[in-house]
């Protein structure tokens, strides 16, 4: 499933449970529920996991790596000459997930705060791959080897838009391989932008043009799981 919004309603949380424990970490947030049904079934929980600002961001093709501003996708006709492309990058951390567990949904949602396109570009296209690039963003990130992200094939089209524009996408099957792995310690993803550069808000909050740092529009990946 992919949707795109504009900013109009609030990321909906899981339904309410039973146990509820705040983990603040350095730069990450994770919030976690617990619900035990009965005796026969393995216990439920639910997670929304906030990307890592201090491991995401943007690699650009001539070396350059940033995470402390909005996440950068695609190729800027603003900069100079010869417009180098930038790549994005989410890091989810893992940590409060069981390993080896049964994962029952699990969406990304992030906001895209700009989009500038190139000169005779109708739109802006955003395609997302499933990559491993380890506990810091480097530019050998920029060409990792990775999947496309199958809750994601058919792309995001952008267009210029006053306001922010919300994405989601499924990445269950993504999620699960990662989840199997009990040596990953992030669930990543790239973001390539082809037609002009788009503005993502990181996990910091930070946005586009300077604007003030905003943390409801930080990535999140919603999970629901059982183990």
């Amino acid at each position: 499933m992919l949707l795109l919004q504009g900013k109009g309603s609030a990321l909906r949380p899981f339904a309410a449970a039973a146990l509820l424990v705040l983990f603040p970490g350095s730069g990450c947030d994770f919030s976690f529920s617990l619900s035990v049904v009965s005796d026969d079934v393995l216990p439920s929980a639910s997670a929304d996991v906030i990307s890592d600002p201090a491991t995401d961001g943007s690699v650009r093709q001539d070396g350059a790596v940033v995470t402390t501003s909005a996440i950068l996708c695609g190729v800027d006709v603003a900069a100079p000459p010869p417009f180098p492309e930038d790549r994005g990058f989410l890091s989810f951390p893992l940590g409060g997930i069981s390993p080896g567990a049964f994962i029952e949904s699990a969406t990304v949602t992030f906001h895209v705060d700009r989009v500038d396109l190139l000169p005779g570009s109708a739109d802006l296209v955003l395609t997302l791959d499933h990559v491993h690039f380890g506990d810091a963003l480097s530019f050998s990130a920029f060409s990792a080897a990775g999947a496309p992200v199958r809750g994601f094939l058919s792309g995001v089209r952008l267009v210029p838009f006053p306001g922010t524009q919300r994405v989601l996408g499924d990445v269950v099957p993504e999620l699960q391989a990662d989840v199997d792995d009990p040596f990953l310690r992030f669930f990543q993803l790239r973001l390539t932008g082809t037609g002009g550069v788009a503005q993502i808000v990181d996990g910091g909050g930070n946005r586009a043009g300077g604007a003030p740092p905003d943390r409801t529009l930080v990535p999140v990946l919603s999970v629901r799981y059982r183990w």
